[in-house]
């Protein structure tokens, strides 16, 4: 880090100005060492909880302070145990939903679908625009040339191989495995919406 920082010093009076506050600014991070911060306000939101949960036992509190410390507790921990930020109304509907559906929906697709997803009353409901189906059909469309591509990849790289081309082959075969990769990440941009349709089945059951 020192280096760093003679670098700036020795680039801060040339025409190489913008390099000498890049070389500040990694100085700067390094020095702050981000691990450690990250660490540091993990722990300092620990602490605010612990004692957050200790004026709650004393029983000092007003109602309206007691009831409003319960409430944030008990965001953070839904919000930490199934990644969802949700007021108390809404964890409550998610809950039951879930216990009622649990053989058919995890809190995991309840997450990632949970953009599209409302309160009617105590009812939960999931809503799909018309852009969500013409994204859907761009992804699997793109997801299925990506695959084909892969696949005609394959075939070269085979091809390769009868001709004798080691290197080709391993080449190929390379680049047909990134694509299938590819066609694999793409996929995965569906899954919100087919979480989505499960909840708004499983919705259309309970009436």
């Amino acid at each position: 880090m020192e280096k760093l920082a003679e670098y700036f010093v020795s680039n801060a009076t040339t025409d190489n100005m913008w390099i000498a506050f890049l070389a500040l600014a990694i100085y700067y991070v390094l020095k702050k060492e981000p691990f450690k911060v990250f660490e540091s306000f993990s722990q300092r939101r620990e602490k605010e909880h612990v004692l957050a949960k200790e004026l709650i036992d004393s029983g000092k509190l007003t109602k309206e302070a007691n009831d409003f410390l319960r409430e944030h507790l008990e965001h953070y921990a839904f919000k930490r145990y199934y990644g969802i930020s949700a007021d108390s109304e809404m964890r409550n509907a998610l809950i039951k939903f879930q216990r009622k559906h649990q053989r058919d929906i995890t809190w995991s697709q309840i997450k990632r679908a949970y953009p599209n997803i409302r309160l009617i009353g105590t009812k939960v409901v999931a809503t799909l625009g018309l852009f969500d189906h013409v994204a859907r059909w761009l992804v699997s469309i793109l997801c299925w040339l990506v695959g084909a591509y892969a696949l005609f990849v394959i075939s070269l790289a085979t091809y390769g191989v009868f001709n004798g081309s080691t290197i080709q082959f391993i080449g190929l075969t390379v680049a047909a495995f990134l694509l299938l990769l590819a066609a694999v990440l793409f996929s995965s941009m569906n899954w919100q919406y087919h979480n989505t349709r499960t909840i708004m089945r499983l919705s259309k059951r309970e009436k």
